[in-house]
């Protein structure tokens, strides 16, 4: 298992890009989630490694509240299903994201809570 990224939501996407790369960090890719509605920026060190993926969910303008900010931490497993049962198994509470690709293509994701409600995403690669 590896740790790969931690999302927080932005209001202004480009703002914050401008902030991560002055920061030194580089967005290494760009998606955009029509059926979310939502563009996503994963700002990462040169090199790669560990990433932010900035979330702009589009109309959204206006501040968010500290907790509604904060996205989820997700890790890479070697396969989505088995860590989805064996984290339920363990307590993990569902949030109505079973193991599926994002859109309907790619590879599998799936997300939980932790005891404290935090989502955890897991990215089968």
């Amino acid at each position: 298992m590896e740790f790969v990224h931690v999302a927080t939501r932005t209001k202004d996407l480009d703002a914050a890009i401008a902030f991560y790369e002055a920061l030194g960090l580089r967005c290494a890719r760009k998606s955009e989630l029509t059926k979310n509605k939502a563009t996503l920026a994963f700002m990462e060190k040169p090199g790669g490694g560990f990433a932010i993926e900035l979330v702009y969910n589009w109309g959204k303008d206006t501040a968010y509240e500290g907790g509604e900010r904060f996205g989820h931490f997700a890790f890479e497993v070697e396969d989505v299903r088995s860590a989805y049962a064996a984290l339920l198994a363990a307590g993990a509470q569902e949030v109505g994201r079973p193991p599926a690709p994002l859109q309907g293509t790619g590879h599998p994701i799936a997300f939980v809570a932790d005891p404290d409600g935090n989502w955890v995403e897991l990215i089968e690669r």
